[in-house]
């Protein structure tokens, strides 16, 4: 069951409201079906009864010559009498009608100056005289078990007054009622009255859970981008207090990862000077073996520290991003890189510039070139743009890495190597950085291995504002 509701909070409260508004209707249809068809029958068969008891009355003191012209000037469209010496043979029609027939025939009888023996018979045939209707369908034998009124011309109504002479009167009477065809003129209403009611059922639901989409979509880019701007709260005043809520939240989320990456930022800035201490009472170790080893870790140690650093600067400083001219940009780390003996080479173009933060991305860009040139000695770069991602894929030609580790490359401080020599490829936070750089702005950094060797660093940036939340 719970398959067939819809997902979303607008389908599921629009449903309920419709479900709601459709009952409300049919009810107040049925209820005025009952009501009015009831009242129109007792109406018109009291009426009814009144002119089978005058004419039954006219009758009985008439003598029979004189009878066929009364007969003749009383009937009707509505109703047709005759006289029978005997009682006629009516079929008896559906138990449900006795209470219908009971009525109509006390009714008849309270009219009369003589208690005369009256019998009513409401069959499942319409009679006229001399011919037999054809039985009604199923669904008219339904309405007319329960409800007689709502069916005028499916059944007969005969009703037999016994006169004083010893004849007897029969009346085969056509209650006006209201035909079920009336009803349908009452369907393009209901459905003109739901459409209505729906639409604007559709426009509350739709104001209630604009604001909770706007605050879904916040929520979700909130693990990538925290310095989003706040919601402008909307709604009804519980949503408005939700989206408040998120606000501080957001702001309380984005001063603790600022305050971690300031504190763990002079933790490591602080260590520089103990390693520089270090350095210098190095330097007046005497020249050999252990002084060598004491050189490379103080290296890579100073190293580590510099990157960790670069890690914690790497978390979004700059209050505001800029529009940055992605491809100039790239051109000119590149230009760099060969002034210094690499090769690297650049194809494609962006469609324009990219909202982001100008050094971060610089940092980005470079760590994942330089992380391409460090294990495969060439950086080749594709760059495409389809309006909606920023690619920037970053291709080496060195060895790859195994299909397990493509992840675990990401950590900090991991690397394939068991040495941590800084030559052997660095403290192993460029990629780490890289990503983190990446989502920051919204988008990720992954690898895959090329077809035809090497690794491919893929950054995607996307185009919804440069990473900011869409309005």
């Amino acid at each position: 069951m719970s398959r067939l509701l819809p997902r979303s909070l607008f389908g599921r409260t629009l449903l309920v409201l419709a479900a709601g508004l459709l009952l409300s209707q049919l009810g107040s249809l049925t209820v005025n079906v009952l009501d009015r068809g009831a009242a129109v029958y007792r109406l018109a068969s009291q009426q009814m009864a009144e002119r089978i008891a005058s004419t039954a009355r006219v009758l009985n003191r008439l003598r029979p010559p004189e009878r066929a012209e009364i007969i003749d000037i009383l009937s009707g469209r509505d109703l047709t009498v005759s006289l029978s010496l005997t009682p006629l043979r009516v079929a008896k029609g559906y138990d449900e009608l006795d209470p219908y027939e009971q009525a109509f025939t006390a009714a008849i009888q309270r009219d009369l100056d003589a208690p005369l023996p009256t019998t009513v018979e409401i069959t499942a045939r319409k009679r006229l005289p001399g011919e037999v209707a054809e039985p009604a369908g199923a669904l008219e034998q339904w309405f007319a078990r329960h409800f007689y009124f709502l069916l005028p011309d499916s059944f007969a109504l005969v009703a037999q007054v016994r006169l004083d002479d010893g004849s007897t009167a029969v009346f085969f009477a056509r209650v006006p009622q209201e035909p079920l065809s009336r009803y349908e003129s009452l369907v393009p209403r209901l459905l003109l009255t739901l459409t209505i009611f729906f639409a604007l059922a559709a426009l509350v639901a739709r104001t209630m859970t604009r604001s909770l989409e706007k605050l879904s979509r916040a929520a979700r880019a909130l693990g990538e981008d925290p310095e989003g701007p706040p919601l402008e709260p909307s709604g009804p005043r519980e949503v408005s207090n939700v989206i408040e809520a998120f606000n501080r939240m957001q702001a309380q989320i984005r001063g603790y990862v600022h305050e971690r990456a300031r504190m763990l930022g002079a933790v490591s800035h602080d260590l520089k000077t103990p390693i520089t201490r270090m350095r210098l009472r190095t330097e007046m170790l005497p020249d050999g073996g252990v002084k060598d080893r004491f050189v490379r870790d103080l290296d890579e140690m100073e190293a580590m520290v510099g990157s960790t650093l670069e890690l914690f600067r790497s978390l979004g400083k700059e209050p505001q991003r800029q529009p940055v001219d992605v491809a100039a940009l790239i051109d000119s780390l590149c230009e760099d890189w060969r002034e210094s003996g690499y090769q690297t080479g650049v194809s494609g173009a962006p469609r324009g510039p990219y909202s982001a933060h100008p050094q971060a991305l610089r940092r980005c860009l470079n760590n994942l070139i330089e992380n391409a040139l460090r294990y495969g000695e060439r950086a080749d770069l594709a760059i495409s743009d389809d309006g909606r991602e920023l690619r920037i894929e970053v291709r080496d030609r060195g060895p790859g890495i195994p299909e397990d580790q493509l992840e675990a490359v990401f950590e900090p401080f991991f690397r394939l190597e068991s040495s941590r020599s800084r030559d052997s490829g660095g403290a192993g936070l460029g990629l780490s950085i890289a990503r983190n750089i990446a989502r920051w702005h919204g988008g990720d950094v992954t690898l895959r291995n090329a077809p035809g060797g090497g690794l491919i660093a893929t950054l995607r940036l996307p185009r919804n504002a440069g990473g900011t939340l869409p309005e």
